[in-house]
């Protein structure tokens, strides 16, 4: 049975590197047993969908401002393919402290 996580993706326009990912974290943390809901928002409404939402980390590739105490990654490494196991490892970190 897989483990359900939330994930709040962040870009400069909240669109099309937002989502490729999002479908990228979907892909890799199925693979470790997760089922993956994500939300894609820019930095101007990271505040927006943190007061709605609760989120298990968020994963961004333009700077943010403060994540209210919600563990945040870079997410350059899933772009540009160099870093990928240092995002994954932090992010599997983070949900094992959380007890996921």
């Amino acid at each position: 049975m897989s483990t359900r996580i939330k994930v709040l993706s962040v870009c400069g326009s909240g669109v099309v590197t937002s989502h490729m990912v999002a479908n990228k974290i979907v892909d890799m943390f199925a693979d470790e047993g997760y089922d993956v809901d994500t939300d894609e928002c820019n930095p101007s409404e990271l505040d927006g969908y943190l007061s709605r939402g609760s989120y298990d980390f968020i994963a961004y590739s333009s700077p943010i401002g403060d994540a209210h105490g919600t563990p945040a990654f870079s997410a350059m490494g899933l772009i540009t393919g160099l870093g990928e196991d240092e995002f994954m490892q932090d992010a599997l970190d983070s949900l094992h402290a959380a007890g996921k």
